[in-house]
């Protein structure tokens, strides 16, 4: 209904002519020739200073993935060298204690062992009685 009404009031003004939207055939014209100026161009390829440009580019970044790549493996042996670090520090702290731990457990047994065999071993204390010189005569 909408259409019907805006076609109404266009006539009614008595606007007859191209449709303002729509482009000139001279517009169309000058796109034509840009698109097969575009096209032949990219079909003749890059020129001279094109091609000089993206070598520069290219090398610029395989330099910087270069360099990249040594940060990288920089940072992963000073991570892993960190690491080993604290693995073996963690290793010989553990170590000591043990030892401590099983030298005083193990003291601690041996001497409780000993003990042990001494009471097994040895001889009761027996009271004898030893005769005087002058009960016997």
């Amino acid at each position: 209904m909408t259409d019907q009404a805006d076609k109404i009031s266009v006539d009614a003004e008595g606007v007859d002519g191209p449709d303002p939207l729509e482009p000139t055939q001279a517009e169309i014209e000058a796109w034509v020739a840009r698109e097969r100026a575009r096209r032949q161009a990219w079909l003749d390829g890059p020129t001279e200073e094109e091609r000089a440009a993206y070598a520069d580019r290219l090398r610029h970044r395989r330099l910087a993935d270069a360099f990249d790549e040594g940060e990288s493996r920089i940072q992963e042996g000073v991570r892993t060298g960190v690491r080993y670090g604290r693995e073996g520090q963690l290793a010989a702290e553990g170590a000591m204690t043990l030892l401590y731990r099983w030298s005083r457990r193990t003291m601690a047994e041996l001497i409780r062992a000993g003990r042990e065999w001494e009471e097994e071993t040895s001889l009761p204390n027996r009271r004898r009685r030893v005769p005087l010189d002058d009960e016997g005569s």
